[in-house]
């Protein structure tokens, strides 16, 4: 006989009826069934058996030599399962594989270098591969395919293809060299001095300005695009202008520079979590998702902004 054509269903609950001492109504206050639906269960599993695993005697059951046997052979079956079941809930599965993840250069080097190291000395059987490219290329990539995961200065708009979540905030700060603005600058004197951005479609001063100044101009005359925020800081350190910048970047003791804050307002932006909002997520993937989301909770770098 097959196994498949072996209804194990009906098999625990004739066992249910033994371990009630054979006896349909106390099985039937354990199963929460009728003794009648008991007795047909029973009946159908001796039919596709071809054998009996009951003596009727009256209304009294005694259990058979095959029946015996049965019982037997299914509960050490069940208890070999749960012992193995067991086994594999005690011992972490492992993670391996290869996870590509994107960003861009600051965030990584201020918040993934630690989480990646800790994450690769837990799970040496993962390779990580790390992209650094625009917001809007690294979006593309999460959504072909070519990463499993991104984080980006923006959220992902127009598409159901891709899930964003805010992971954590960082403050964004104007910064200049000494000497190149007065201490309480007007918006006019802000205008007047060269501004180095990072895109034509980035330009985070505008935001800066509205927030202090309520200023919301069209376009601001950015005299060098930059790319980076690490290009800004140099920039600014080497006297070219002004840019901002997340706060985290700039140093405690750095004289030669001087943060920019015309009112006690502070710029907040987010950092987002992209990934495919279809498709099964890796073990690798879902794992160093947790551990990001574990140590990026919270602001970024506040308690490292200067105020001059």
């Amino acid at each position: 006989m097959e196994l498949i054509r072996v209804d194990l269903n009906k098999i625990a609950v004739f066992c249910q009826v033994v371990d009630s001492g054979n006896n349909y109504q106390r099985a039937s206050e354990v199963l929460n069934v009728s003794p009648s639906a008991l007795s047909q269960t029973i009946s159908g599993l001796e039919a596709s058996l071809g054998f009996q695993l009951f003596d009727r005697l009256g209304k009294k059951l005694a259990l058979t030599k095959r029946g015996l046997r049965i019982h037997k052979e299914f509960r050490q079956s069940q208890a070999s399962l749960q012992r193995a079941l067991q086994e594999m809930k005690e011992v972490p599965e492992k993670i391996g594989g290869l996870l590509k993840v994107g960003s861009y250069l600051e965030f990584a080097k201020a918040q993934l270098s630690p989480v990646i190291a800790e994450f690769v000395r837990q799970h040496p059987s993962v390779q990580i591969k790390l992209v650094f490219d625009t917001p809007s290329r690294l979006q593309s990539m999460v959504a072909q395919g070519q990463l499993d995961l991104c984080f980006s200065i923006f959220p992902a708009q127009e598409t159901k293809m891709i899930n964003s979540k805010s992971i954590c905030q960082e403050e964004l700060v104007l910064i200049a060299k000494r000497g190149l603005l007065p201490d309480s600058p007007t918006y006019d004197q802000l205008m007047r001095v060269p501004i180095i951005e990072y895109y034509f479609n980035h330009q985070p001063i505008c935001r800066w300005l509205a927030l202090h100044y309520q200023k919301r101009p069209k376009k601001v005359p950015a005299n060098i695009l930059a790319s980076t925020a690490e290009m800004v800081l140099s920039l600014v350190r080497e006297g070219a202008g002004i840019g901002v910048v997340p706060a985290y970047l700039v140093k405690d003791a750095e004289a030669d520079l001087r943060i920019v804050r015309p009112t006690k307002k502070r710029l907040i932006d987010h950092i987002w979590l992209l990934e495919r909002a279809a498709g099964d997520k890796t073990s690798a993937h879902s794992a160093f998702k947790k551990q990001i989301l574990e140590s990026t909770s919270g602001p970024l770098g506040h308690e490292r902004a200067t105020t001059s």
